[in-house]
């Protein structure tokens, strides 16, 4: 055998060895790619699986809430072994081996706003925002208070179509009442942080060590307190120190309930009412995920 012999032998052995260690690599990464895609797939049905245990266990919570909760005017006499009562108090129960907790507040404990007036919503932002800067609760009463009425004209600190527009996404003030409370996050000057919280309000005179009460401006505001006036049964400590005696109700009864829990990935709040008609325990009218709640 030739020298031109070998020569072509071991090009074609290098040739095959390179064909076998393509082919290695294709089959390797095929296989990457379904175990990849085998752990996607099994990301998304165990967070489609967890999405319907919190749906499942949120309405249990509910049919629960619906039976026991009592009002609030008469938390005084009820034993709350026995009822629930929707002033923010937190509850929890045995779901499958589990504790899980939630809270429910009575919405007629909150100032609407889409009826609050500019004195008395800027009253509010100024005693639980004192800590964010000296202007900033007037200039956020003047951006709320421009994206509630129906007109262009601008107020001194807040802001119409023209500064909206100018954003990155661009989008345009409602011009009328909130639908929703977190329509607010789009206003001029709402940082998450106050929307969310947690803010810190000590009360007037306060002597305690820490708060008295931590919130956020979701925990003072409502679209849902159809009659305006705050129920000072449920209303949170900052209500009752700020508004006056005539802007606060002793009415009785069972208002719009807002619900509060964190379930696997993800906390929820929930809108609902007590059903009047048979058969049927609750309406619901709000269903949400949101930031995790202290």
């Amino acid at each position: 055998m030739t020298g031109l012999d070998l020569a072509y032998i071991r090009g074609q052995r290098g040739s095959i060895l390179i064909m076998v260690l393509w082919v290695i690599a294709l089959l390797t990464m095929i296989a990457g790619y379904f175990s990849m895609e085998a752990r996607l797939r099994g990301n998304m049905g165990y967070s489609a699986w967890n999405l319907l245990r919190s749906r499942i266990e949120v309405e249990s919570i509910l049919n629960l809430a619906s039976l026991y909760v009592a009002p609030v005017d008469q938390k005084e006499n009820e034993d709350k072994d026995q009822f629930l009562v929707a002033d923010g108090s937190r509850y929890k129960v045995d779901i499958d081996g589990r504790q899980v907790e939630f809270r429910l507040e009575d919405e007629r404990g909150k100032v609407d706003i889409n009826k609050v007036s500019q004195e008395v919503l800027e009253k509010i932002l100024d005693v639980v925002l004192q800590d964010q800067g000296k202007d900033t609760a007037t200039h956020l009463t003047d951006a709320i208070m421009d994206w509630r009425d129906n007109d262009d004209d601008r107020r001194p600190g807040g802001a119409e179509k023209d500064y909206y527009q100018s954003l990155s996404p661009a989008y345009k003030p409602s011009n009328s009442k909130f639908l929703l409370l977190e329509q607010l996050l789009l206003v001029k000057g709402m940082d998450p942080r106050i929307f969310w919280g947690p803010l810190d309000w000590e009360g007037p005179g306060s002597k305690k060590e820490g708060p008295i009460w931590k919130g956020g401006i979701q925990d003072l505001f409502t679209v849902y307190n159809q009659k305006g006036i705050v129920l000072k049964a449920a209303a949170p400590a900052p209500l009752l120190e700020i508004l006056d005696e005539k802007d606060l109700s002793d009415a009785g009864g069972k208002g719009i309930m807002r619900l509060r829990t964190c379930l696997y990935q993800g906390c929820y709040q929930i809108f609902w009412e007590i059903e009047k008609q048979q058969n049927h325990f609750f309406k619901l009218l709000h269903w949400q995920q949101i930031s995790r709640f202290d």
